[in-house]
């Protein structure tokens, strides 16, 4: 699953959930593929993200995740302090639960 910004959602992306508008009601139902129309229907209804199956963009801010522990790394270059390198530890575990809850999530929606 991916959220995305609505200016990201193409035609043929099935939603992972509901979308809703900002006063809770329900624009498209879940497990839907988009279409040019639901995108407008959106727009019009000032829809910013949607939720999509899988993880169909590369988003600029993404990283891999041994590109975001090469930077952990180099972020805590020289550091001894044994509470910075505990938040440090704690950081990287965080880092590779996300990446894998990430992969399981692809997984399942395929």
């Amino acid at each position: 699953m991916q959220r995305l910004p609505l200016s990201y959602i193409k035609p043929g992306m099935k939603t992972y959930e509901e979308v809703v508008d900002a006063n809770g009601r329900v624009l498209c139902g879940k497990g839907v593929e988009l279409t040019a129309d639901h995108i407008k229907r959106f727009e019009e209804f000032g829809v910013t993200f949607v939720t999509v199956e899988g993880n169909p963009v590369k988003l600029p801010w993404e990283k891999e995740l041994e590109e975001e522990l090469k930077e952990l790394e180099k972020r805590f270059e020289g550091i001894t302090d044994e509470n910075l390198l505990e938040i440090k530890r704690l950081f990287k575990e965080f880092l590779i639960e996300k990446y894998q809850e990430s992969q399981s999530s692809e997984k399942q929606s395929k």
